[in-house]
């Protein structure tokens, strides 16, 4: 009789889990601009990708949102998960539990930087800012005032490559503490007077500091070359030609865009983001922004011992898979956002997370299951 029951609940069991076991499923073919494909077409191991699957439903890597790989110019693997919704006054930042899909945005934290860097690259391209060796000053007539001879040094390639040498204290200390700089920033009656006040604690591009004030002055140096605030200028020459529809902006004040984070894009879009870059600078046989600038963006400009350096607001990162390297820069924010981009793989991988207080596995994802999958 015992025997009897053991296997007849040992049955039960195996029925369960193979019913909860994840399984493959082609992307949905939509009117976005993306194509579909199967991994199998792409020469990828889905049983590699079902167990990352499995490993973020039974919480092993925990906060993981979406998953998303291009291959070959396709939208091969699309998969969410339950989550909780960004929410910063909360003392874990988590809003709403809710199951993530394809039509729901995402707070994407600093990947904004790297977004920001496009639209500086499409102002180059269309002559209003004639060089990442242009004074920031230059942009900023107004405040000529706070200029001095330390300051008359500091260039766009240094608010790009975040060497600025301004003091900024983001790193320091927490978001949730208001003497932070960024946070304080947010109640500022003057933000681009408070950056340009700050004082010189090292030379321009001498050395890396990641902070939010380079970059939130590109966005300025945007509207000032354009004429245009960064979000109109985004639309008319990146988001619209995407086709990317739903997306919102955070702002600083009621008038200045928030251009080091938390833009927020559904994560096909962010794709699209990612593909662009891997195409040159290309979108569905368009030209968006210079095969030279995306070049030049991507590239080593600084060296930074946590990952393979940094170029135009992107991470560079060499990967070991096995016995082989694979490069890769890529868009990286707070919580687990990225947009990864493999060239020599013809590979963009998206992820979308909710880790603000708690360790970021998509590192381990990506080397344990994603890059092998890809197939020779």
């Amino acid at each position: 009789m015992n025997r009897a029951l053991l296997s007849l609940l040992l049955c039960v069991m195996c029925l369960f889990s193979c019913v909860r076991a994840p399984s493959y499923r082609v992307p949905e073919q939509i009117n976005d601009g993306w194509q579909v494909a199967s991994l199998e077409e792409v020469k990828m191991d889905e049983e590699k990708l079902n167990q990352a699957v499995a490993r973020v439903e039974d919480h092993t890597y925990q906060n993981i949102h979406a998953i998303l790989i291009v291959k070959n110019g396709r939208l091969v693997f699309e998969r969410y998960f339950r989550g909780y919704t960004w929410a910063y006054n909360d003392a874990q930042h988590q809003g709403e539990l809710v199951t993530f899909d394809r039509n729901r945005s995402h707070n994407l934290a600093s990947v904004t930087k790297s977004v920001t860097s496009i639209l500086v690259g499409i102002a180059l391209d269309q002559g209003v800012i004639q060089s990442v060796d242009d004074k920031v000053f230059t942009y900023f007539p107004k405040y000529a005032y706070l200029n001095d001879t330390e300051k008359d040094a500091i260039t766009l390639k240094h608010l790009l490559t975040m060497s600025s040498g301004l003091q900024w204290n983001e790193g320091e200390l927490p978001y949730s503490d208001p003497n932070n700089d960024l946070v304080r920033l947010f109640s500022e009656p003057d933000p681009i007077r408070y950056i340009l006040s700050r004082p010189m604690v090292s030379e321009p591009g001498a050395k890396f500091y990641y902070g939010g004030d380079n970059t939130n002055l590109l966005g300025e140096v945007i509207r000032s070359a354009t004429g245009q605030r960064m979000d109109a200028f985004a639309e008319e020459v990146l988001f619209g030609p995407l086709v990317i529809t739903d997306y919102a902006w955070d702002f600083i004040n009621s008038d200045m865009i928030h251009a080091s984070g938390n833009l927020q894009l559904r994560p096909r879009d962010m794709a699209k983001l990612g593909q662009l870059c891997l195409n040159g600078g290309m979108w569905e046989g368009k030209r968006i922004v210079s095969e030279a600038w995306i070049a030049e963006s991507t590239q080593k400009h600084v060296t930074h011992s946590a990952t393979s350096g940094y170029g135009y607001q992107w991470w560079l990162k060499t990967y070991r898979v096995g016995t082989d390297s694979v490069d890769a820069y890529y868009a990286s924010g707070w919580g687990g956002q990225q947009i990864m981009v493999f060239p020599d793989l013809g590979m963009v991988v998206v992820f979308t997370g909710g880790n603000y207080v708690t360790a970021e596995p998509s590192e381990e994802i990506l080397t344990r299951y994603i890059l092998p999958a890809v197939q020779k």
